[in-house]
Parts: C-alpha cells; sequence; structure tokens
C-alpha cells in the first residue's frame, strides 16, 4: 500500500468521523454502528498521531503480513461489490444462474481469494456492459486487477514514508487495520439505516469513498532510429 492510498484511507475515516459526528445520534448508543464509529474516530487520532500527514514516500517499510491483510481486504470489499450487482443483475434480467458465477471462496486463505478473484475479473469482463448499466464504475475492472496484484505480490507489500519512523508505521497498520475492519461494517449498516433518507445517504456514499490512486500514463513505445 502505497503513500497516496494511504492518503485516501485516511481522508475517507476522517470523512466517516465527521460524518458520525453530524449523523450518529440516528443509532442507538450500544448499537454496533456507533461502536464502529468509535473505532474509526479513535483510529483517525492514532493515524494522526504517527504522522499520516507527514508521509513523504522517502523511506520504505515492508510489513508483510499486515500489509497483506489490508489488501486482503480491499479485494474482498471489491469482490462483495460485483456480487450484489451479479445479484441483482440476475434478477433483473431474468439470468437465474448468472449470479452463479460469482461465488465467494470457501476457504479464507489467499490462495482461494485470488484464484476466486481472478475468476471474477474473466467472468465481469466478459460481461462488462451489463455491470456498467448497473453503475459499476468505469474502472472497477482495473481496480479489481490492481486490487489481486497487490496481494498476490510476493510478500513484502510496502508502507512507505513516516520519515524513518520504525515503530510508528507498525501503529499506522493497525490503524488502517482496525478503521477499514470498522468501514466495511458500516458500509451495509448506514446504507439500510438511511435507505429513505437519500439526501444523507449521499452524504454517507461520499463519506466513506475511498479515491482510487491516480495512474501513471503509459508511456508509448518509441523506435530506435
Amino acid at each position: 500500500m502505497n503513500n497516496e492510498m494511504i492518503r485516501n484511507h485516511y481522508d475517507a475515516f476522517t470523512r466517516i468521523a465527521a460524518f458520525a459526528k453530524k449523523h450518529g445520534s440516528a443509532f442507538a448508543a450500544t448499537s454496533r454502528a456507533t461502536a464502529q464509529f468509535a473505532i474509526i474516530t479513535a483510529q483517525v487520532a492514532e493515524m494522526e498521531k504517527e504522522g499520516v500527514a507527514q508521509l513523504s514516500g522517502s523511506t520504505e517499510f515492508h510489513g508483510s503480513s499486515a500489509a497483506k491483510k489490508i489488501a486482503a481486504k480491499i479485494l474482498r470489499t471489491q469482490m462483495e461489490k460485483i456480487r450484489e450487482t451479479a445479484d441483482a443483475i440476475a434478477e433483473a434480467e431474468g439470468l437465474p444462474d448468472f449470479d452463479d458465477q460469482f461465488i465467494a471462496p470457501r476457504s479464507r486463505s489467499y490462495t482461494a481469494l485470488l484464484i476466486a478473484a481472478k475468476e471474477y475479473h474473466t467472468e465481469a469482463t466478459e460481461h462488462k456492459a451489463l455491470f456498467l448499466e448497473f453503475e459499476m464504475d468505469e474502472d472497477f475492472l482495473d481496480d479489481l486487477e490492481d486490487a489481486i496484484n497487490d496481494l498476490k505480490g510476493d510478500g513484502t507489500a510496502q508502507i512507505e514514508g513516516l520519515s524513518g519512523q520504525v515503530g510508528g508505521t507498525a501503529a499506522l497498520r493497525d490503524a488502517l487495520e482496525r478503521a477499514s475492519a470498522a468501514r466495511a461494517q458500516l458500509l451495509p449498516i448506514v446504507r439500510n439505516k438511511f435507505a429513505n433518507n437519500p439526501a444523507t445517504l449521499a452524504q454517507w456514499e461520499t463519506a466513506a469513498y475511498i479515491e482510487r490512486p491516480r495512474r501513471k500514463p503509459k508511456t508509448k513505445p518509441t523506435d530506435d532510429a
């Protein structure tokens, strides 16, 4: 996970904490949502303490286990979105077997997840037009491929920056992981809560959205003179 992705996650968590301040009273104090909002608010403070705003990218730190957990969660989230959309397509188009092409792996292993993700990519590519009709992002297949590559790596996924604070990077990884898990729980909870309140739901979707890292432009090969 590079600096830009870390900052994009941090920005989303900050917006979610602000959303909780404004709309958190809609949930019971003892509810799961309130607990998850509290986790994210606490992790935002922890990330700020660890210097997330000063990420420079000049130093690299390796955290294979924690980074892979985050990458796996990102990949699973993308696959769940594709799966949910496939369910809707199957229902709307009268294709009862369509969603059978997008089955979640039974095993929690990274290997099983990668195999399933590649199958998702293959099947979704074939039916991309249908997914776009259901308002999937134009780049959803590229995003899925990026997530696959981030997870499969070589076990040395990197979290960069923090100006040499090695201890800080471990705390930052932990904060990212905890906040990401809380956000994953909140996504369906908040959508269900405000299903009949489009204005608030729109605020939530904006708050929870994690921007994709900017893609480097592909350079065209040049012919040698």
